[in-house]
């Protein structure tokens, strides 16, 4: 529909009138029928109005493309913050609604962005701690992503995401690129970029203490942590930092105590279940 709702915004700005806007080139029933998207109109009939109109077609299209990216992101959100929320609980069930919903609307015609399903798929693989039952499709997403020579903070957010598809030696590699790449760019004073980060660094954590890494191991994401602002939008991160720290000094008093803080936040997909 968006076509029709474009055509008719335009016209209504302009002030103009349905047979106005036909500008000859089709009947003023034809186009009103267009407008309510009971007829559907082929490019080059629109083009021909548009110019009829003196408007320019490539604008035109290019607020159409726009209007429909935008429409994606705004699906695609909703379902990752649905999407985020069954793996912030670990919840598989809550998982498995979301991804009806969005196997559903899709096949209403709701589009979403390419991004989502791969997203989706990650995430259950997350909340499952394994990446067996990760499809094909995805792991070449993920080749595309660690190959991937011009890192941005979307890099960086899909990067996050697929740790849990990666060897140990190759998380290792890629946390260390994407920490340095941080650094050079002064990430820190970037409160987005600091915030992709610290995800990337938290599933890192998670990632970690699943696969026995070495104290050592932990040294430069620990150092990320203890670089935050103390602000308090990193909040939950320093306490996840001090809850790994405590996991990894053995700190049993400390992991009972920021356990116990991040299960009351409902974070359990960075909680260790033999330890809390």
């Amino acid at each position: 529909m968006i076509i029709e709702e474009l055509l008719k915004e335009t016209r209504l700005n302009a002030g103009w009138t349905q047979k106005e806007m036909a500008a000859g080139i089709v009947s003023e029933s034809f186009y009103s029928k267009v407008e309510r998207g009971i007829h559907k109109i082929d490019a080059d009939t629109l083009v021909k109005i548009l110019k009829g109109r003196k408007l320019n077609p490539v604008v035109f299209f290019k607020q159409a493309i726009d209007i429909a990216s935008n429409e994606k992101n705004t699906a695609s959100n909703r379902i990752v913050i649905k999407a985020m929320h069954a793996t912030d609980c670990r919840d598989l069930q809550e998982w498995q609604q979301v991804f009806e919903e969005y196997k559903e609307s899709s096949e209403t015609g709701v589009e979403y962005t390419q991004w989502l399903s791969y997203m989706l798929d990650l995430a259950r693989a997350w909340i499952l701690r394994s990446p067996e039952n990760i499809t094909p499709k995805t792991r070449e997403q993920i080749k595309r992503v660690i190959n991937e020579k011009n890192w941005n903070i979307f890099t960086f957010n899909l990067l996050s995401m697929c740790l849990i598809a990666l060897d140990p030696e190759q998380v290792k590699y890629f946390t260390h690129k994407a920490y340095e790449t941080f650094k050079k760019t002064n990430g820190i004073l970037d409160i987005n970029s600091t915030t992709i980060m610290s995800m990337l660094a938290t599933n890192f954590l998670i990632y970690a203490y699943l696969h026995n890494f070495a104290k050592k191991d932990y040294q430069e994401i620990f150092e990320f942590f203890q670089s935050l602002p103390m602000l308090p939008q990193y909040f939950a991160p320093r306490m996840i930092f001090k809850y790994y720290q405590a996991l990894v000094n053995q700190n049993q008093k400390n992991i009972e105590k920021y356990g116990s803080i991040l299960r009351d936040e409902k974070m359990m997909s960075v909680l260790q279940d033999n330890k809390n």
